[in-house]
């Protein structure tokens, strides 16, 4: 009898437990990547530059060649010259192959206005693009390629690091293309800008032709191959 009764109370607590419903699985959101955090704009730059500089030094050391992660200034006036476009465009973010990728502080101001508190994600992507020239720079410093090609292949290449990224969880790649979206139809309103660098399609379709591939030999234009 006590076996009988044994073997009834295990078979309805299995039962039991068959019936309930297995508690649902949270899906835990992406984090962001780490430097958004930085509410500093010098410390947000010195912080995705060292993101950008693992991404890239891992994809170099694939092909057997070394990356060297670029200078970095953040929050200079322009000089006498400036660095104004002649159409009277705005102060932007370049790089240099001596001094690295520069910051003004009337390009931050703009960005900032423009994009509120989507303003340092905006700027994420600026920061991929302009170290994307300094890729180009360390795979082909003597290569005296288009404007235009040299452009399309940075808005492609910051793709490429943001898919990459991204597939570490640190990146959510719709508000980081949004951001962009926003930047590059802000920057499109200057014929110049335009002119060097491509209108709001032309320079979404490289950034997405990256960021879809995750490949940076999807990036080649003309001499500047990633082999």
């Amino acid at each position: 009898m006590r076996a009988a009764a044994a073997s009834l109370l295990l078979t309805v607590l299995v039962l039991a437990g068959c019936a309930r419903t297995p508690p649902q699985a949270a899906t835990a959101p992406k984090p962001p990547v780490p430097c958004l955090s930085q509410a500093d704009d010098g410390q947000f730059a010195s912080c995705l530059r060292t993101e950008l500089g693992e991404i890239w030094d891992r994809e170099f050391q694939a092909t057997g060649r070394r990356y060297t992660s670029p200078q970095l200034t953040v929050g200079e006036r322009p000089g006498p010259r400036g660095e104004r476009t002649r159409d009277g465009g705005p102060d932007r973010a370049f790089y240099r192959p001596r001094s690295g990728i520069h910051f003004p502080t009337q390009y931050l101001d703009a960005v900032h206005t423009a994009h509120g508190p989507l303003a340092q994600v905006a700027l994420t992507f600026t920061m991929a693009h302009e170290t994307g020239h300094h890729v180009q720079f360390l795979l082909h410093p003597r290569i005296d390629a288009r404007v235009n090609d040299r452009e399309a292949q940075a808005d492609c290449y910051a793709g490429v690091w943001a898919r990459k990224v991204a597939d570490l969880g640190r990146l959510d790649t719709g508000q980081f293309r949004a951001a962009t979206t926003a930047e590059l139809d802000r920057l499109s309103t200057y014929p110049n800008e335009v002119a060097t660098h491509g209108d709001l399609g032309q320079r979404l379709a490289s950034l997405d032709k990256g960021l879809h591939s995750g490949d940076p030999a999807a990036c080649d234009v003309g001499q500047l191959t990633w082999r």
